[in-house]
C-alpha cells in the first residue's frame, strides 16, 4: 500500500494585546501521529504559533488584536520542503478559523493536489449549530461550516477523530472512497454538505501515548504552558484522564463534543504516559485538564495511589464540580493532597441559586460551595474558584450577589470571567434567537470581552470594567488577608495592571 506524508499543524493565534502568555502542545495532533506512524505513514507536526512566538502582526488596530505566529513565507517553505499528501489543521476556537484558512490557502498555492482537512472542537460545535440553523432558519445562526467553502479546504472532521482520521489517510493513500468515514464532512454543493455521524471512542485505552517526542517540548517549557498561577514548575505535563461530562451547563461545549457519558482511561494507561514523559522530559509538575476529574471517586483514588509513588506536584486547572461525593469529600481531597496535589479549581459559576438552576442548568446547591472549599483547604489544598458574570437573564444585582458571595466563600483565589457565548452551546443559540449581541460584537475572542447585552449596563465597556474591578477587588482582599500567599502568587511589587494580567 502506498504510504502518505501527513503534515499535522496548529495555526497562528489571534490574540488581544497583552493577553497571551502561555501556549500548550497540541494534544489532539500528538494523538493522531502515533496511529499514522504505526500504519507506515510519515508525519510532521508543526505548531506555527509556537515557532513564531516572537512574531506579532497587528490586524485590528481598533481592538488591538494581533496575529501571533509564523509568516506566510515560512509556512509555504515548510509545506514545500515536506511535500505532504495530506494536511490536517487543528481549529480549537472560532478565532482560529482565519488562521486555518491561511494555512489551507498557502498549501493549495504550493500544491493544489494536497488534501486539506480541518478539525477540532470548533468544527464539532459548528456542526451542532449548523443542524439547528437548518431546523430553524429563522434563528439567524451564522453558518460556520461555510467558513470552509471554496477550493482551499477539501474536508472537515468532527468528534473524536483519532481513528476516523487514520481511516481517512489510509483511504486517501489507497485511492479509496472516503464518503462513509465517521465524522467526515464532505462538500456536496454550494453551502451543502454530507455530514457523517461522529464516532464515540468508548475505550480510551485504545489511544496511543501522545507523540511529544515529535515536537520541541523545551520551547513550550521555556514559555510556560501552565494554567495555574501557583505552578511549581515550568516543565509541566498536561494529561487527560477522561472524556465526557455528565452535566449539561448551557455555556459549555463539552457535552456536544464528548457527550454526557464520562469515559476514563485505566490507571495503568495514564501512569504509563506520565512515567515515560517524566523520564524523557524531566517533568516537574502534572496538570490534569479533565473537565470532571473528581466525578468518579474510585478512579480518582486509584490514580492518587499511583501518583503518590512518583512524588510530583499536580493540580486541576480546569474547574471540577463542587458537589461531587459530598459525604466523603474531605477524604477524597485528602487523598489528592497526599498524592501530590497542591491546588484544586472549583467551578462555582454563580452564587445565586436562580441563576444556577434556571439559566446555567447547573445542578449545584449554593449551600454546598462553602463547605466544599472548607474541606479542600482543611485537606491541605489551595482552592481556586471560577465565576462567570453576564448570563442572559441575570440581573446586575444578582451579579453583585455572586461577587459578594465569592469574596466571602473562603477560597484562596478567584477568577471572574465575562460570559463567552461559545458556538455549539445553548447560550450561543439563545443569543442569536433573541438578538442579544452588542452592536458590532458577534465573534468570540476573549474571556474579558463582552459580546451579548447585560442587564443593568448600557454598553459592553461598562460591564467589562465591572468584571475587571471584581477581579482586582478579589485579589486585593487576598493581599490584605494573606499577604504571603498574595506575594507568592503575584510577586512582591504587583500592581493593578499586573494583577489583571494574571487574574
Amino acid at each position: 500500500m502506498k504510504r502518505s506524508k501527513v503534515l499535522l499543524c496548529a495555526p497562528n493565534l489571534l490574540v488581544n494585546e497583552g493577553e497571551l502568555n502561555r501556549i500548550e502542545p497540541p494534544l489532539g495532533l500528538l494523538l493522531f501521529a502515533p496511529l499514522l506512524i504505526k500504519d507506515g505513514h510519515e508525519v510532521l507536526i508543526k505548531d506555527f504559533a509556537l515557532e513564531g512566538w516572537d512574531i506579532e502582526k497587528l490586524i485590528d488596530s481598533k481592538n488591538k488584536r494581533y496575529l501571533k505566529g509564523q509568516t506566510d513565507e515560512y509556512i509555504a517553505k515548510t509545506i514545500s520542503d515536506f511535500n505532504p499528501d495530506v494536511i490536517g489543521i487543528s481549529v480549537l476556537y472560532s478565532s482560529l478559523i482565519d488562521s486555518a484558512k491561511d494555512v489551507a490557502r498557502i498549501a493549495k498555492r504550493v500544491n493544489p493536489n494536497i488534501k486539506v482537512i480541518v478539525g477540532g472542537n470548533c468544527i464539532s460545535n459548528s456542526v451542532v449549530d449548523y443542524k439547528y440553523a437548518k431546523a430553524d432558519p429563522g434563528m439567524g445562526l451564522p453558518d460556520y461550516i461555510t467558513h470552509f467553502e471554496g477550493e482551499d479546504f477539501d474536508y472537515a472532521m468532527t468528534g473524536e477523530a483519532e481513528y476516523p482520521f487514520l481511516d481517512f489517510v489510509n483511504a486517501i493513500s489507497r485511492n479509496q472512497d472516503v464518503s462513509n468515514i465517521p465524522g467526515l464532512i464532505i462538500k456536496t454543493g454550494p453551502k451543502k454538505y454530507k455530514i457523517n455521524p461522529a464516532s464515540v471512542l468508548t475505550d480510551l485505552n485504545r489511544l496511543p501515548r501522545p507523540a511529544r517526542h515529535l515536537i520541541d517540548m523545551e520551547a513550550y517549557f521555556k514559555i510556560g504552558h501552565f494554567h495555574s498561577s501557583k505552578s511549581r514548575s515550568k516543565r509541566v505535563l498536561s494529561v487527560m484522564c477522561s472524556r465526557g461530562c455528565p452535566e449539561k451547563c448551557t455555556f459549555c461545549t463539552t457535552p456536544e463534543v464528548y457527550g454526557n457519558l464520562t469515559r476514563w482511561r485505566s490507571t495503568e494507561h495514564i501512569m504509563d504516559e506520565i512515567k515515560n514523559h517524566v523520564k524523557e522530559f524531566k517533568i516537574g509538575e502534572i496538570q490534569f485538564n479533565d473537565d470532571t476529574l473528581t466525578v468518579n471517586k474510585n478512579n480518582l483514588y486509584a490514580l492518587c495511589k499511583e501518583l503518590d509513588k512518583i512524588g510530583l506536584p499536580w493540580c486541576t486547572p480546569n474547574g471540577t464540580k463542587v458537589n461531587y461525593h459530598l459525604k466523603e469529600q474531605y477524604d477524597m481531597y485528602k487523598a489528592m493532597h497526599d498524592s501530590g496535589a497542591y491546588q484544586i479549581t472549583l467551578a462555582c459559576e454563580s452564587g445565586v441559586q436562580r441563576v444556577l438552576d434556571n439559566i446555567i442548568n447547573k445542578r449545584l446547591p449554593v449551600e454546598t460551595i462553602m463547605p466544599a472549599i472548607e474541606r479542600a483547604k482543611r485537606a491541605g489544598l489551595l482552592v481556586h474558584t471560577f465565576w462567570i458574570l453576564g448570563f442572559p437573564g441575570e440581573t446586575r444585582e444578582e451579579m453583585q450577589q455572586t461577587i459578594d458571595f465569592a469574596l466571602q466563600c473562603g477560597a484562596d483565589s478567584f477568577s471572574f470571567s465575562v460570559l463567552a457565548p461559545l458556538p455549539g452551546t445553548p447560550i450561543y443559540r439563545q443569543a442569536y434567537k433573541q438578538n442579544l449581541w452588542w452592536e458590532g460584537r458577534e465573534s468570540f475572542n476573549s474571556l474579558r470581552t463582552s459580546l451579548i447585552k447585560v442587564d443593568g449596563f448600557d454598553n459592553p465597556q461598562d460591564f467589562e470594567k465591572f468584571v475587571y474591578d471584581a477581579n482586582i477587588k478579589a485579589n486585593l482582599i487576598l493581599k490584605q488577608n494573606n499577604p504571603k500567599r498574595f506575594e507568592y502568587k503575584y510577586g512582591k511589587n504587583a500592581d493593578e495592571t499586573s494583577l489583571m494580567k494574571q487574574t
